[in-house]
């Protein structure tokens, strides 16, 4: 059986790999637009009114994305993930007979070692249907039974 810490950590830091990236990649799309938007503004003595607006509507876009994506990290950032539990709390892993979950955000699946996770958070309802329980315990989401086989 593999150190169940050391993955744990490795599932933490992949999160964050993916998070700090999807924040950069925001940032990255915010400084284009804004670029963008100074060119044209340098570019042309008259711009429609409805232009300008498309523009800020799309500003403010960014803006909120990145809003969110920087809270999301704020969270994953004091996710506990040094310390190994046995109920289903946040900063647990969770194997299950159908499926492997990490309690952090809700990130895309992630293969590591030959299995398949799926990060989520504490506010979705999978979560909700598992919360304080422990190895050996069954829950139901969705007319479907999970067996949990780990939690650590």
């Amino acid at each position: 059986m593999e150190n169940r810490l050391a993955l744990k950590q490795k599932l933490y830091e992949e999160c964050l790999t993916r998070q700090r990236s999807s924040v950069q990649r925001v940032k990255d799309v915010m400084k284009e637009a804004q670029e963008s938007a100074l060119a044209d503004d340098e570019n042309s003595e008259e711009l429609f009114d409805s232009y300008r607006e498309q523009m800020q509507h799309t500003r403010e876009m960014y803006a909120s994305q990145l809003l969110i994506a920087q809270n999301e990290l704020e969270v994953l950032e004091r996710v506990p993930a040094n310390d190994l539990t046995p109920v289903i709390e946040v900063g647990a892993v969770v194997r299950t007979d159908n499926q492997n979950f990490f309690v952090a955000i809700s990130l895309g699946k992630i293969d590591l070692d030959g299995s398949t996770y799926f990060p989520i958070s504490t506010s979705s309802p999978i979560f909700q249907a598992m919360v304080g329980l422990k190895e050996g315990a069954t829950f139901q989401f969705r007319d479907r039974k999970f067996n949990i086989r780990e939690v650590f």
